[in-house]
């Protein structure tokens, strides 16, 4: 009788499915398809019966709260309002309770009766599915009767005067979860009670000011210790409700071994060989934590998938740089696993579905959603998606749902300074509680890291909580390492400046001055690929420009550096590497941007002086793919260290703003010693190890304090290690007490330069083509414009739009914002907008474009930009 509710009452507003009863229904799919998951996979879920139940009803009460005039009216929007649901609604039109899920509370109240601790579970979980006050405010009924008493009373009373017609819509959808033939979830929803007289009691207990504790209670979570086993139901409800509403399915694969089972066989065909110390390895071995130490190119990629396919989970792969994920993402597709196995995972990975011929509109759309709730067997994704769960931001339970049935890899660790790798090892903490599966993964481990990871004796008792307990593997206890025993370095070093700072007179600035030295270090290069690594863009975009001028018999000279246009970032990368292949010459400067990423292999290499594990990775790209050892008596590597000046070295100022000078001073110290010989990977590691047993002196006291726990004896007989160890050590004792409230904040932190990534109309103008010049004249006209406008405008749709964007932007580090500031204009679909200032003319619009794309974000350009806005508001005066 009263199936028009079913039929009219909406859960959104676009897509298919709008209605409540098949996203609930959708949503209760998910549950049974996690639930297959994990009994197919035998996952460990603590108390997995209960916490299914659970997850069942939490996910049926989740959206109850839609059952109001003021949702309805917003999730039909502009049509026409159904005459039924303004009568039925007629007496709550002016409820004013913005999140429907406060309303959703209050039903788990109304239908659960009992008190026990699952049941203020799935209150809690439905409370907090989306973020409301409550997230940081007590949990409790009292105080959301507090907060919405008026509209909540009048709710109540809606609810009991139209209790037949609702009773027979809950009973509806509880007949209609039927059709999902699952036993255990009509079990599960038997739980519910609908009853009037709980509404009645309820309406009394309120009228009459009675304690409310009694009529149901919720589960009090603390943000500075969370249960992370309440946080894996609440992260399950909103896969279950995200993916149901992406039209994804929550796990995409139900057997990981179908997924992964012949990954040892194409492995096989890949490299052309069987991956014999890997497997040596995996067959001694249980399912325990390892930190894999390996040189680079040894295959620790295939051991990773080979370790994957014996633990039987989901696999998170993690790197440090987008440009290494994309590759990896292509070469896991095209190698090892099928094409909708893999899925990427960072702010512009979209780009690499774009380029996937699928049809875009939707497929594109549904891939972002399933990666984003990393449903997919394989995730490839940056530490800030999924390291970050520790700063206990809201929506980290998404991710923190995932640990129990994820093995996760963090690969090229050694790239993360101690604050980040704090955070890390509190949420590698969180996975190891949840019985996630952990593989570190290093050519180059810093020895700091060894205390948290595998050598307990090193921490003092007090602090043993941060240890992890992980295995340690190093591949210098196994044969046949590819490698391992391969001399590929030999190292010289040049005690002088490749770009000294020269003071201006009468003016607070420096001038950069390229040493002419460099000239006889390239010409002695120049039959070779030669790679040159500057510390900062400046420096790199000087010695461009001096090589350009000289050419030095190169025509191939090609610049590298993260302020780059995008687009002609990609395109430089992608000839570099092509010119490699055909064995054609080429000279490239950069900053580090290229350290721990493409895969690219150079003769030789010029580079400034920096920490030692940063030099060794540096290092790795020269000398990369070669099966002999480099036995010339000339070096390889040139390192530019500073000038010396009374027996000490002088570390130039843009080296210093970047690195810890304690650090890069024992670094040239040690490699004085190694200097002259041809290196293999077990002497670099030496040099790693020796740099961190230096002594340090004039330590911070707070960190002091650390030191004098950490090792007993005199401040002289502290090392470079206990320093790092005592640092570490003195950020986990401040993350017990911090979390923040967005995952955007916590990427802040992560990154500790929080940059902005702009998008320039003036380049899309002068090289783009008809489409980018049209979104260029969009951008500039400063409207508010939808998709849908803009994909009439441009005739493309909007991933394109999207790509385009991204390709003419440029990422702006923190420190250059306050000179941006008059040229940034405003924003626009999610980039900060960059652009010269109106009314300059259209030859000088167009060399600012040429500078910007030849060189990047200069010092000359920030000028000319200040320029042309100075002058701009001085006419408007």
């Amino acid at each position: 009788m009263m199936g028009y509710l079913l039929e009219l009452i909406r859960a959104k507003s676009e897509g298919e499915k709008l209605l409540l009863k098949d996203h609930i229904l959708e949503s209760l799919k998910r549950v049974k398809q996690l639930k297959e998951f994990v009994e197919t996979n035998n996952i460990e879920i603590r108390e997995k019966e209960k916490f299914f139940e659970s997850l069942a009803i939490a996910v049926f009460l989740h959206d109850l709260g839609k059952i109001n005039y003021k949702f309805q009216k917003d999730v039909y929007g502009k049509g026409e309002f159904p005459k039924e649901l303004e009568e039925f609604f007629r007496k709550i039109k002016n409820i004013n309770i913005r999140d429907h899920e406060i309303l959703s509370a209050v039903w788990c109240c109304l239908l659960l009766q009992r008190n026990d601790e699952w049941t203020k579970k799935i209150r809690t979980a439905v409370l907090l599915h989306h973020y409301n006050d409550f997230y940081i405010w007590e949990k409790d009924l009292a105080e959301i009767v507090s907060n919405y008493e008026e509209g909540i009373e009048n709710y109540l009373k809606f609810v009991e005067e139209n209790w037949n017609k609702i009773e027979d819509f809950l009973k509806s959808l509880i007949d209609l979860a039927k059709e999902l033939n699952d036993e255990e979830i009509e079990r599960s929803l038997a739980n519910i009670s609908i009853s009037k007289e709980r509404v009645s009691e309820l309406r009394r207990r309120i009228d009459e000011k009675e304690d409310l504790i009694e009529f149901a209670e919720f589960y009090e979570i603390d943000n500075e210790n969370p249960d992370y086993n309440f946080m894996v139901l609440l992260g399950c409800l909103r896969r279950c409700d995200y993916s149901a509403s992406g039209d994804v399915s929550i796990e995409i694969k139900k057997d990981i071994k179908n997924v992964f089972g012949k990954v040892e066989n194409k492995i096989k065909n890949c490299i052309k060989k069987e991956p014999d110390w890997q497997k040596r390895i995996l067959e001694r071995i249980g399912s325990e934590n390892i930190v894999l130490i390996a040189p680079t190119g040894a295959g620790k990629t295939e051991f990773a998938l080979l370790w994957n396919s014996k633990i039987n989970k989901k696999l998170i792969y993690t790197l440090p740089l987008r440009v290494a994920l994309n590759d990896l993402f292509h070469r896991f597709r095209e190698n090892y696993l099928g094409k909708d196995d893999v899925d990427i995972l960072h702010s512009t990975s979209f780009i690499e579905y774009i380029d996937d011929k699928m049809d875009r509109k939707t497929q594109i759309e549904k891939k972002i959603t399933s990666a984003k709730l990393l449903s997919s067997p394989l995730i490839l994704t940056t530490p800030d998606q999924v390291f970050l769960t520790s700063l206990n931001y809201y929506g980290s339970d998404k991710v923190i749902a995932t640990y129990p049935m994820a093995s996760i890899v963090i690969d090229e660790i050694q790239a993360y300074n101690p604050e980040m790798v704090s955070i890390i090892i509190k949420t590698l903490h969180i996975i190891k509680e949840l019985n996630g599966n952990i593989l570190v993964m290093t050519a180059t481990l810093p020895p700091y890291f060894e205390p948290f990871l595998f050598n307990a004796d090193l921490i003092p008792e007090r602090y043993r909580e941060y240890h992890l307990g992980f295995r340690r593997i190093d591949t210098k206890d196994i044969e046949g390492v590819k490698n391992y025993n391969l001399k590929r370095h030999r190292m010289k070093i040049v005690r002088d400046y490749i770009v000294r700072y020269e003071k201006e007179e009468d003016r607070d600035e420096y001038k950069l001055k390229i040493n002419t030295d460099l000239d006889r270090w390239i010409e002695k290069f120049k039959e070779k690929n030669l790679f040159i690594v500057l510390n900062n863009v400046s420096k790199a975009i000087e010695v461009y420009k001096y090589l350009e001028d000289k050419r030095k018999g190169h025509d191939n000279i090609y610049l590298l550096h993260s302020r780059l246009i995008e687009k002609e970032k990609g395109k430089r990368i992608k000839e570099i590497k092509e010119k490699l292949e055909k064995g054609e010459k080429v000279i490239v400067v950069a900053t580090q941007i290229i350290e721990a990423s493409v895969n690219l292999d150079f003769d030789v290499m010029i580079t400034e002086v920096s920490p030692i594990d940063s030099q060794i990775q540096r290092w790795g790209r020269i000398y990369r793919n070669r099966e002999t050892d480099y036995e010339d008596a000339e070096p390889n590597i040139v390192v530019f260290v500073g000038k010396e000046k009374d027996g000490e070295i002088k570390i130039d100022r843009g080296t210093k703003l970047i690195y810890d000078d304690r650090v890069v001073e024992r670094t040239i110290k040690i490699m004085k010693k190694y200097e002259n010989r041809n290196l293999d990977y077990e002497e670099e590691r030496k040099m790693i190890e020796e740099v961190f047993n230096e002594k340090v002196e004039n330590v911070d006291i707070n960190v002091l304090n650390n030191l004098k726990i950490l090792k007993k004896g005199e401040e002289s007989t502290f090392t470079l290690k206990d320093v790092y160890v005592a640092e570490i050590i003195k950020n986990l004792e401040f993350l017990k007490y911090f979390y923040v409230e967005k995952k955007s904040q916590a990427q802040e932190l992560f990154r500790r330069i929080a940059g902005i990534q702009a998008v320039i109309p003036a380049v899309m103008e002068i090289y783009g083509d008809k489409i980018d010049r049209k979104i260029a004249e969009v951008i500039r006209e400063k409207g508010d414009i939808t998709w849908n406008e803009l994909e009439s405008i441009t005739s493309v749709d909007k991933w394109e739009i999207k790509k385009r964007l991204y390709m003419y932007s440029v990422s702006i580090p923190v420190f250059m914002l306050e000179d941006l500031r008059k040229s940034l204009k405003h924003e626009f679909k999610g980039f900060y907008v960059l652009d010269v200032a109106e009314g300059v003319e259209r030859e000088e619009v167009k060399q600012v474009a040429e500078r910007i794309t030849k060189y990047g974000l200069e010092k000359e350009v920030l000028s000319q930009l200040r320029k042309y806005e100075e002058d701009y508001l001085e006419n408007m005066i």
